[in-house]
């Protein structure tokens, strides 16, 4: 896979679990829908996330 398709395949993933924990699902049961460890779920929403000023 070029370095294209695994950004955008990586950004799409990225915008799924945005979306799953905007509806109020838990890291965990986004982790196991996505297949990713929890952390990766964690630290994917703590980067995505808007900072409050």
């Amino acid at each position: 896979m070029c370095n294209l398709s695994q950004g955008i395949k990586d950004n799409t993933l990225a915008e799924v679990i945005m979306t799953m924990h905007e509806k109020g699902y838990d890291s965990a049961q986004i982790a196991e829908i996505v297949k990713k460890t929890i952390e990766e779920v964690e630290a994917i929403i703590k980067k995505r996330e808007p900072v409050l000023a």
